[in-house]
């Protein structure tokens, strides 16, 4: 089963660009705007939860700036190149020019965060994530959560699974669900692999700047399956993938884990964070994260429903779904296409987006700084005492 398509974003201002656009491309831009990102704000710290002296509140912005870079790399051996974004920690007031995620010559979006090519920070290195977009979806897809990731101190890496994004499925270019699961896996471990080369090397605006033995994953819908796969390992009809060792902890947004076995989903034996809204119908968590709940056997293991939170609650649709009806000469097709899956976040049934991507940056920023960054003093935000007080969450965790 081709697990749905899965995005993210937060909803915050942001300049949008568009020119006359006829119906195919509009469509095009749509189905990408749907999967796009957006600048992440700060938030407020959860009441009653004190910050150790030193550290930072992980619901709000870090100390760093964020500075943002495309890179492109290529896997010879399967002959596969990938587009890769880059965020990373620069230094706090930094200027320069916004980063810029096209969508198309004439769409884009201005980070309302990120500084495009600013030098890294020198405090590194820095412990690294890599993120996994959904399918149909695009590399910069949870940009709230990556630049809030970069602020707080790692370098994070997203490419674009080829053959599984939002681009490839108007074009009539997308590989069969096996394939797609042989070739993320792979795009995890090559984007490892060149992201530590170039830390290893001279001459790169990452030379020196990652932690080979601090790395995370996290992932969206089929992002999520793949973090799964990339820790714990996977066969299908067409082959399989060996666990990678460096991936030191998982966290899975909605993930679809219908796709894998019992066994595979056992195999996980790292810290894993995996986050649900109650009312995800695309990836429930019935089907696809209470079964891994049960079965991984990495410690800690931690669920976290988001009470009246959708599939689309990790995405930026909401945010497109106010913007897009502005742009000047944008058909139709492209309004209908954002309004339908808005139907999955945006209506005043569903939890305020602010505070599922408030609660997702919260929770992935202490995860990843305790299991990751090896940075005590998180923990209190990852337990079910934390969110005893706030009645649109339910934690429960798994320490043995």
């Amino acid at each position: 089963m081709q697990a749905p398509g899965p995005f993210a974003c937060k909803r915050v201002p942001m300049t949008i660009r568009s020119r006359s656009l006829s119906v195919v491309v509009g469509l095009m831009l749509a189905a990408a705007l749907t999967l796009s990102a957006c600048g992440g704000s700060s938030s407020s710290s959860t009441p009653g939860t004190t910050v150790p002296e030193g550290f930072t509140d992980p619901s709000a912005a870090g100390a760093f700036g964020v500075g943002h870079q495309t890179i492109q790399i290529v896997d010879t051996a399967r002959n596969r190149p990938l587009t890769v974004d880059v965020w990373y920690p620069i230094a706090s007031g930094t200027t320069g020019t916004p980063a810029r995620y096209s969508l198309l010559p004439t769409a884009y979006i201005d980070s309302t965060t990120a500084i495009a090519s600013a030098p890294i920070a020198a405090d590194g290195p820095f412990p690294l994530v890599i993120y996994s977009h959904g399918s149909g979806g695009i590399r910069y897809v949870s940009s709230f959560l990556t630049e809030r990731l970069a602020s707080q101190g790692f370098v994070v890496a997203a490419a674009d699974h080829t053959g599984n994004t939002a681009t490839d499925g108007l074009l009539g270019a997308s590989v069969s669900p096996a394939q797609n699961e042989i070739n993320r896996t792979g795009d995890i471990s090559f984007e490892i692999d060149s992201l530590l080369s170039k830390s290893a090397g001279t001459g790169d605006f990452l030379s020196g700047a990652i932690d080979p033995e601090r790395i995370g994953i996290t992932g969206h819908s089929y992002g999520g399956y793949t973090s799964f796969a990339s820790v714990g390992g996977m066969t299908n009809s067409l082959g399989s993938s060996k666990p990678d060792p460096r991936i030191k902890a998982v966290v899975a947004l909605s993930p679809y884990t219908r796709g894998m076995t019992d066994a595979e989903l056992a195999a996980d034996k790292v810290p894993t964070l995996i986050l649900v809204g109650t009312k995800d119908t695309t990836t429930p968590s019935a089907s696809d994260s209470v079964r891994p709940f049960s079965l991984v056997t990495g410690r800690p293991l931690e669920l976290v429903e988001l009470v009246d939170a959708g599939h689309q609650s990790f995405t930026d649709v909401c945010s497109y779904q106010e913007q897009i009806p502005k742009l000047p000469d944008v058909p139709a097709p492209v309004v209908t296409v954002i309004n339908l899956q808005a139907s999955e976040a945006c209506s005043a049934d569903f939890m305020p987006i602010e505070r599922a991507q408030e609660i997702t940056n919260t929770l992935s920023v202490a995860f990843f700084q305790t299991y990751v960054a090896g940075r005590p003093g998180y923990e209190n935000w990852l337990t079910v005492a934390w969110a005893a007080g706030q009645p649109d969450i339910k934690v429960q965790v798994k320490t043995n």
